[in-house]
């Protein structure tokens, strides 16, 4: 499937400018030329949106982004992203950075297709009739699809999944968790394969931390997925919160540390007592925040500045616990191209 980009940008923008406004110049070889370091100093300035502009001026400035993608992404805050409701052939994706520059990707044939998650930067969709998976990446125009999964019903509370490599296998692979069970599809092998598990207790999330494979419960069960030599979850041993007020959602990590998130509290995993313990915001060390999607998976990340931008709710807590932003769905640039890599070679 092609898709077609479509860049706008707000009236607010380049006052002095006018859409129609062209500029001919047959002299246009010194452009190529610039030094690249003052280029990266420029391109480390733009937005996500005028980032892919920049990247198609030339070979010379396509290479700079390509060798600085990393580093890019990993600097800009989370997007706002927006897809009409189900029911037209050809859709809008729409991406809205910090400072309300939209990016749309029109995603043709897309009619009977529902969003249903994010992982490493691909968005993906659930077809509703037939329940297989087509992952579109947004900026990169990369797609992956995976068959039917047989663990999908009709009545779909939320599917949670994460997309990664193994180098073992040398393939991308897909691993879902719905109506409280696991299943992985490798890439171009057209099936699934069942995580066998013999545990009573609702499994929440998936995450993938440090290239390992970790699920938690609703009630701080911690088990780590492996998928050889056979696919199994093993629980680990963790003093779990088990207390029937609480009742976790999703696990999220940053930097050296992996949290899970109870409605707008955070735990910590403490890897040395294997316990789950209240996260605390003490200084510029934890400078991120919990960016929390209702219709997808959440993430910490490091914002440009804490304040209110165009259509972002800012929730702080209190009491020098954790900071929060909550969407409809983010998208995540430090996730794109950046796809988790298994350690299981």
């Amino acid at each position: 499937m092609t898709m077609t980009y479509i860049l706008t940008r707000n009236e607010d923008d380049d006052d002095n400018a006018s859409s129609s406004e062209t500029i001919e110049t047959d002299d246009v070889g010194p452009w190529s030329y610039l030094n690249h370091d003052v280029l990266l100093l420029v391109m480390m300035q733009l937005g996500v949106i005028d980032f892919v502009a920049f990247s198609g001026v030339c070979k010379s400035w396509r290479s700079v982004a390509l060798s600085n993608w990393k580093t890019f992404m990993e600097s800009k805050p989370p997007m706002l992203a927006l897809i009409p409701p189900n029911g037209h052939d050809d859709r809008q994706c729409w991406l809205v950075d910090s400072k309300g520059k939209e990016f749309r990707t029109i995603i043709p044939h897309s009619g009977g297709w529902g969003s249903v998650g994010l992982s490493c930067g691909y968005m993906i969709l659930l077809r509703w009739e037939t329940y297989d998976f087509w992952l579109v990446n947004p900026i990169t125009r990369h797609e992956l699809h995976f068959p039917p999964a047989p663990c999908v019903s009709d009545f779909i509370s939320k599917i949670t999944s994460v997309l990664f490599f193994s180098p073992s296998i040398s393939r991308l692979v897909f691993v879902i968790l719905a109506s409280n069970q696991i299943w992985f599809s490798i890439e171009n092998e057209g099936a699934w394969n069942r995580v066998s598990s013999t545990f009573d207790f609702t499994f929440k999330d998936l995450h993938v931390f440090k290239g390992r494979i970790y699920s938690v419960s609703n009630k701080g069960h911690f088990c780590e997925l492996t998928l050889q030599p056979e696919p199994k979850l093993t629980l680990l041993e963790t003093k779990s919160l088990l207390d029937e007020d609480v009742s976790f959602q999703e696990l999220v990590s940053w930097g050296e540390n992996i949290y899970v998130r109870e409605n707008l509290k955070a735990y910590k995993l403490d890897f040395g007592e294997m316990e789950w313990v209240p996260f605390q915001y003490t200084g510029d060390e934890h400078a991120f925040a919990f960016f929390i999607s209702h219709l997808s998976h959440s993430a910490a990340a490091k914002p440009e500045s804490w304040g209110s931008e165009p259509g972002r709710c800012f929730i702080n807590e209190g009491g020098g616990k954790a900071r929060f932003f909550i969407a409809v769905e983010w998208y995540f640039p430090h996730e794109c191209l950046n796809v988790n890599l298994l350690q299981d070679a």
